[in-house]
């Protein structure tokens, strides 16, 4: 059998460089990946996880999504510390091994869990199906457009949960009147460390009709968020059949340089969605501006379906066909969907609920169905064209 192919997450443990030197020198396995930060242990390929019980990003959600991959876990433990074996059982590792073993011990363990790994792959199992029921999508576009204001009114239309994962200027607690907490920190500790009940993290807005999971208390806590985490929370949520709106696929630039991707939230809401609804200014700057997010979508989820809402729409038809057709000629969208400025939207948010029925709650009702027309499209895209102008 060929050398199995192993990442190896990077701690302070003597283990993991005597390991990684052994492996180098000698063989038994090939390190294919240092891992520091979890999001590198989900996108790199390999056979085996070995990660020791003093990494801070060991969860039970994240090894779960390791295996569900068709990676192995392998969980080292110090045999002075009695509850060490216990956490790395608890999280779920496939096996689990002493950190004084000796090299020996640890290629063993490695060959058995990559070998495991292989048959698994080469013969499907049966009756395994995705958990997730519902949909996710997520409502993006660049600064100043109104996406908040879309995403909530949007929630409701479609009887679904709001989720408020914008790092750069969350919102919807303050559109909403909710509380600072609980939040989506809250939520993350609820599903990745079994620390409270899901339920308790979602509150409602004022009228308690929209179901809603507030965001970070302000801006500057972006460093608290991973985007491997708030995928999984998301995806916990969508568990159930009704539908999950997230908040914050607002800037997309990959900046670099940083210990933690700044913009990496974004990123990671717009690659897992199952249907991207852009909110787009309605003017000749706005839609330029727009444009340019949308070709940041475009590269990271080039197959995406995106759906337009062109927020504060002119009242006029021609006006509104120019939009539609540049908008159409330049993107492939499957649908253009007009909101109107409407000062009902204006009066509901000093109030903190939803809009009462107007030109702007008939234009979201129209953005909730072409929502919905996307989802229940099958992988094969059906040519987009039809136009939803709501007067």
């Amino acid at each position: 059998m060929a050398e199995p192919e192993v990442a190896l997450v990077f701690t302070p443990d003597e283990w993991v460089e005597e390991l990684h030197r052994h492996l180098t020198d000698h063989g038994g396995a090939r390190v294919r990946q240092i891992v520091v930060e979890p999001e590198v242990a989900l996108e790199e390929t390999y056979d085996v996880l070995i990660v020791g019980h003093r990494w801070p990003a060991l969860t039970h959600a994240f090894v779960a999504e390791v295996q569900a991959r068709g990676r192995a876990v392998l969980g080292v433990f110090d045999r002075e510390e009695p509850v060490a074996r216990e956490l790395l059982v608890s999280v779920g590792v496939d096996e689990v091994v002493e950190s004084d073993g000796g090299a020996d011990v640890f290629v063993q363990a490695t060959r058995r869990l990559a070998a495991r790994r292989r048959q698994l792959v080469a013969e499907p199992q049966a009756g395994v199906a995705s958990v997730r029921r519902g949909r996710i999508v997520a409502v993006g576009g660049p600064p100043g457009v109104g996406r908040t204001e879309v995403a909530v009114h949007l929630t409701s239309a479609l009887r679904g949960v709001l989720v408020d994962a914008d790092d750069v200027g969350p919102s919807v607690a303050p559109r909403l009147g909710l509380s600072v907490e609980p939040n989506i920190r809250t939520l993350i500790d609820a599903v990745e460390h079994g620390r409270g009940d899901v339920l308790d993290c979602v509150q409602g807005d004022a009228s308690g009709s929209l179901p809603a999971v507030a965001g970070l208390p302000n801006a500057g806590a972006w460093v608290q968020l991973r985007p491997g985490e708030v995928v999984r929370v998301v995806e916990h949520l969508a568990r159930d059949t009704r539908p999950v709106v997230v908040d914050g696929a607002g800037t997309l630039d990959d900046v670099g340089g940083l210990p933690r991707s700044r913009f990496g939230v974004a990123r990671a809401i717009v690659v897992e969605s199952d249907v991207i609804v852009g909110v787009c200014g309605a003017t000749p700057a706005g839609v330029v501006r727009f444009l340019s997010w949308a070709v940041a979508v475009h590269a990271l989820a080039g197959d995406a379906r995106l759906v337009v809402a062109v927020n504060r729409a002119p009242a006029g038809r021609f006006r509104r066909a120019e939009l539609y057709e540049e908008l159409m000629r330049s993107l492939p969208a499957s649908d253009v969907v007009f909101l109107a400025d409407d000062r009902r939207v204006a009066d509901a948010a000093w109030d903190g609920n939803l809009a009462r029925k107007g030109p702007f709650t008939r234009g979201v009702a129209a953005l909730a169905e072409a929502v919905r027309a996307c989802t229940a499209r099958t992988s094969e895209e059906t040519p987009a064209g039809s136009q939803a102008i709501a007067s």
